[in-house]
């Protein structure tokens, strides 16, 4: 059985040529192959990356929106280490990137109209 390092730089390799730019994203709702990812939301005062409000309640939704879904750079990621606080791991990539200037976190990418290419689990 592939690990999540092999799967996603398998991944890479097998979509380098076909997006600009390619991201892991690990989160909690269930997607398709092929389905095109809705715009994150972004909370710049929080001390903690994982530091989130929960997908649909009214904190959520208060959060500034993004122009595209956030991603963690593939090219550049390797934080493989688990155990993961998510359920799923996708690959997703798209030809634009978004929001560079908002306070991103270190390796966070965001993807406008971003499609997920790969499950990883």
């Amino acid at each position: 059985m592939m690990n999540i390092k092999e799967a996603c730089e398998k991944a890479l390799e097998k979509f380098e040529g076909e997006y600009y730019y390619i991201g892991i994203r690990f989160e909690d709702k269930e997607r398709e192959i092929g389905e095109i990812c809705e715009n994150s939301r972004h909370n710049i005062d929080r001390e903690d990356e994982r530091e989130f409000p929960e997908y649909g309640t009214e904190e959520y939704e208060e959060m500034f929106e993004l122009d595209g879904t956030s991603a963690w750079n593939l090219e550049t990621y390797d934080d493989f280490k688990g155990p993961f606080a998510t359920y799923h791991c996708y690959i997703i990539a798209g030809n634009r990137i978004t929001n560079k200037d908002d306070g991103l976190d270190d390796n966070e990418i965001v993807i406008e109209n971003a499609v997920v290419l790969e499950k990883i689990f």
